[in-house]
C-alpha cells in the first residue's frame, strides 16, 4: 500500500475524477461489452451497483443509443444488447470453469444461458451436497455438459476426480474431451496423473478415457 502519488503515474493522476454517475455508466458499459446481451439485473450485478442507480444509468445509456433493448427467447425480462455484439455461427472449445468464473458466478444468468443450476457447495454439509465439495462445471462448445469435483493430491502427484456427473447436454464425446482437459490441468498443476476415485454417472466413461 502507498499513497497514489507514489503508486500511480502522473498521466493517470492528471485524469479528472469522474462523477459518480459517469463512473457508473462506464462500469455498465464494461459489463455490457463483457456479456454481450444482459438484463438490467445482470448489468447491475456485474459490479454490484446500487439498484436505483443502475436502473437510472441503464435508462440513460438506452436513451443515448449505447444500449439496445431486445427480447431474448425464454427470458422473462427485457435484455440489452451491447454495441458491436454479434452472435457467432458456431462456438468451439472446452474449459473447466472455476466456480468463481464470471461466466457462471450469477446463478440466474447461468440458468438462463445454459439451462443448468450451478451452486457452490463448499459451505454445504457433506451429506447435503449434490455434486461435491469443489465442483468445476465443464464447458463444451456452447453447453455445460458435465461437472467434476476435483482435488489436487500433491503428496502423491495425483489430480483426483472425486465425482463426475453428466449434464443433459452431454454427448458421446464429452468424457474424452473432459479427460483431455483434466490431463491439461494436471500438467499445469505439476501433477503426474489423473485418477477417478469417486461416484457419478460419468465416472465410468471417464475412467475408460483416462
Amino acid at each position: 500500500y502507498d499513497i497514489p502519488e507514489r503508486a500511480l503515474p502522473a498521466r493517470i493522476l492528471d485524469i479528472p475524477t469522474p462523477t459518480e454517475a459517469d463512473g457508473q455508466r462506464a462500469l455498465i458499459r464494461i459489463a455490457a461489452r463483457a456479456m454481450g446481451v444482459a438484463t438490467e439485473v445482470d448489468l447491475r450485478d456485474y459490479f454490484r451497483l446500487p439498484v436505483a442507480d443502475a436502473k437510472a444509468r441503464v435508462a440513460e445509456l438506452v436513451e443515448a443509443g449505447e444500449l439496445t433493448p431486445v427480447t431474448v427467447k425464454g427470458w422473462r425480462n427485457t435484455a440489452y444488447l451491447a454495441p458491436g455484439a454479434r452472435r457467432p455461427r458456431r462456438i468451439e472449445g472446452v474449459a473447466l470453469l472455476s466456480p468463481f468464473d464470471n461466466l457462471i458466478w450469477a446463478r440466474d444468468r447461468t440458468a438462463r444461458l445454459f439451462g443448468v443450476r450451478v451452486r457452490l457447495e463448499i459451505y454445504t454439509p457433506a451429506h447435503k451436497r449434490t455434486h461435491g465439495y469443489y465442483v468445476l462445471p465443464f464447458l463444451e462448445d456452447e453447453a455445460i455438459t458435465a461437472r467434476v469435483d476435483l482435488k489436487s493430491d500433491r503428496q502423491v502427484g495425483v489430480l483426483r476426480v472425486q465425482a463426475a456427473w453428466a449434464e443433459p447436454g452431454a454427448t458421446a464425446n464429452t468424457a474424452a474431451r473432459l479427460a483431455e482437459e483434466l490431463r491439461l490441468m494436471a500438467g499445469w498443476l505439476g501433477l503426474n496423473e489423473v485418477a477417478v476415485t469417486g461416484p457419478g454417472d460419468l465416472a465410468g466413461a471417464l475412467v475408460q478415457e483416462l
